[in-house]
């Protein structure tokens, strides 16, 4: 690792510490905040301090990033900061996948609760509905599916044929296709929840 990486990772993680515990103030105030510790710090830098030691010094100086919001707050109303997930959100992100169980009623209210939550985009309601509708019920039902059985006597003839028609080469890269794609779904909304990105109830 470089000395000015380093440094730079340093900086880094002051500044996201600090706007993570910024959160609460109101918004102009939280973005004036963090962009005058910003050019406070750019300040400091180009005025020559660069190695890894003097950056921790001069952070130092700045102060601990919570007792600086804390200052920042004094005569100030603070924002009730949203929990990232409510129970209704971890019920969302277990019914899409597997409400289909629960004889299919499952995944529709899964949907309901997606479409009526503020942490999601309508981009990614659409996803979440439309991406392997009703979840694992229908990748396991086509993984279960057996294909074309037949019979034959002792000389090879045959004598019939019975379950599905279809190649058995085709089964499995559909099922894992499918999953996959119930899998990305999944991670997309899991990683993109965030309170007030849509309309819906906030609480």
């Amino acid at each position: 690792m470089t000395v000015q990486h380093e440094a730079d990772q340093l900086v880094d993680a002051y500044l996201t510490y600090l706007t993570k515990a910024a959160e609460p103030l109101p918004e102009e105030r939280r973005t004036d905040l963090v962009a005058e510790v910003t050019a406070h710090i750019a300040e400091e830098r180009a005025a020559g301090v660069e190695s890894p030691a003097e950056i921790r010094a001069m952070l130092a100086r700045l102060g601990d990033p919570d007792e600086i919001v804390a200052a920042a707050t004094d005569g100030l109303v603070l924002v009730k900061r949203q929990p990232r997930y409510r129970s209704r959100d971890v019920a969302t992100l277990l019914l899409l996948p597997f409400g289909g169980f629960l004889y299919l009623a499952g995944w529709v209210v899964g949907v309901a609760l997606l479409w009526t939550s503020d942490r999601w985009t309508r981009e990614e309601k659409l996803l979440g509905t439309l991406v392997v509708p009703f979840g694992y019920l229908p990748v396991l039902m086509l993984g279960s599916l057996s294909t074309a059985a037949c019979r034959t006597d002792v000389n090879g003839v045959i004598l019939g044929c019975g379950g599905y028609t279809y190649p058995e080469w085709f089964q499995a890269p559909i099922v894992i296709v499918l999953s996959a794609a119930q899998l990305v779904m999944l991670f997309i909304l899991v990683k993109n929840a965030r309170p007030g990105r849509s309309a819906g109830p906030r609480g």
